[in-house]
């Protein structure tokens, strides 16, 4: 296991759907290379992500991206309309992940882990981000990371979670970055899914207040989510200038969109992953 000094690493995961593919191969990465990381803050499906880094699977996330999401139960229209969902959470973090699934996640390692694991979430009356972390994921019960994955419209009702009903954690902070120095990190690796050059389009306000009219507050962090985002990677571009920051992130998302199912882009993704983890030892001096 390598170590870092007294310096506090930390990673970030902002999801993406179907193109966290491309942070799978850096996971896989990690583990090949027992890079020990201590921080562990997922946004989205990058909470899943990171739970399976931590658990120490390797090649458990290329699976779900590689070959479940292919299954008609992961996603689909049909979904949509049965379960509320265009996105199955229910099938992805219970069916597949729990102890009896077909992909379970070693849950023991979880919690005996040193490592420190984080997931955001939006509160779907306020629209503020808020975290819990590795103690409120429960023995056969993931709701947290079905909570950090729900996007809203894609998903028509919050995940109802202790207490509270929330949407994914990118709408309120896509790139939560403050949090992790906030929390002791001095030194942040961030995975993106997309190009650090891309711009977000603005979602068309008034479609997006007629499907959110009962959370207004998520209405209204999806209608300048573009703006927010592009203000955080204006921030972690000036952070990497300073050494404190290394973005990781696919210069070609190889035609992969939040959901597109391609074997072939999925399977490059992985390896733009993989390959460009490689600068990671650069980084904590390795």
């Amino acid at each position: 296991m390598k170590t870092y000094g007294e310096e506090m690493i930390g990673i970030i995961d902002v999801g993406g759907g179907l193109r966290g593919n491309y942070v799978s191969g850096i996971i896989d990465y990690l583990l090949d290379n027992s890079v020990d990381i201590d921080y562990c803050l997922g946004v989205s499906a990058g909470s899943a992500n990171l739970v399976t880094y931590i658990a120490g699977q390797r090649g458990r996330l290329k699976s779900f991206y590689e070959e479940y999401s292919f299954e008609k139960q992961y996603m689909g229209i049909g979904n949509y309309f049965s379960k509320g969902m265009y996105i199955n959470l229910d099938y992805i973090y219970s069916d597949i992940t729990n102890s009896y699934g077909k992909n379970p996640l070693n849950f023991y390692a979880v919690t005996k882990s040193s490592k420190k694991l984080v997931v955001a979430v939006t509160d779907a009356y306020t629209g503020k981000q808020k975290y819990f972390d590795k103690s409120d994921l429960e023995y056969d019960n993931f709701t947290l990371l079905k909570a950090s994955s729900a996007l809203p419209i894609a998903t028509r009702r919050p995940v109802l979670f202790k207490n509270g009903r929330y949407f994914d954690g990118g709408i309120s902070d896509p790139i939560p970055y403050k949090k992790a120095f906030d929390d002791g990190c001095e030194k942040l690796i961030i995975c993106l899914t997309l190009p650090v050059s891309y711009k977000k389009s603005a979602f068309p306000k008034r479609l997006v207040n007629s499907l959110l009219f009962k959370y207004p507050q998520i209405a209204k962090a999806v209608t300048m989510s573009h703006i927010k985002y592009q203000n955080r990677i204006n921030e972690i571009l000036e952070l990497e200038k300073q050494g404190k920051v290394l973005i990781l992130y696919p210069e070609d998302c190889c035609g992969i969109k939040t959901a597109t199912r391609n074997k072939a882009g999925l399977s490059k993704l992985y390896e733009l992953g993989y390959e460009d983890a490689k600068k990671i030892g650069d980084f904590l001096n390795l």
